[in-house]
């Protein structure tokens, strides 16, 4: 019985640390300082997305500062054909804010959904007028609709 109080001591630092740890990977933040990971969730909404919803949200919403067809150009926001794959803050030809140039990742299903659901929380300091998209459903839409925007489209999560 003497030794119990030493043993907790010493398994209360260690179980500290294996929750900092973790929790530290899954933290919240700005895009540039960690990788999100797509949760299985999204990943099944991605796949069973309405592709003609992305396409109206995209013409709503995004098309008047961003072109997504294949010979497009830059407007107010770059363009997006290739958009997956892409290192974030990157297109030729377009002037992104220092904030957008920081973050060093690549579009990917994952980042994209971290990105469009809270562009401030992601990129602090951007210049795109736009918070983000609250519902799951409308989001794998609109990512599921950005995938077709590419010469290659990257496989369904």
């Amino acid at each position: 019985m003497p030794d119990q109080p030493a043993a907790m001591t010493l398994r209360l630092p260690t179980l500290s640390l294996i929750f900092f740890l973790a929790t530290a990977a899954h933290a919240e933040g700005p895009l540039a300082q960690f990788d999100p990971a797509l949760s299985e969730s999204m990943a099944t909404a991605i796949r069973n997305a309405d592709l003609d919803a992305g396409a109206r949200y995209f013409d709503r919403k995004c098309s008047q500062c961003h072109d997504g067809d294949r010979n497009g150009e830059n407007f107010t926001g770059p363009h997006l054909w290739n958009v997956f794959g892409r290192t974030a803050g990157t297109h030729t030809g377009f002037r992104y804010s220092a904030a957008m140039q920081g973050v060093g990742k690549i579009w990917t299903y994952a980042t994209l959904d971290y990105y469009l659901t809270d562009t401030e929380r992601a990129v602090p300091g951007r210049e795109m007028n736009f918070v983000g998209i609250d519902e799951t459903a409308e989001r794998a839409n609109l990512i599921a609709y950005l995938r077709t925007l590419s010469d290659a489209p990257p496989a369904l999560p």
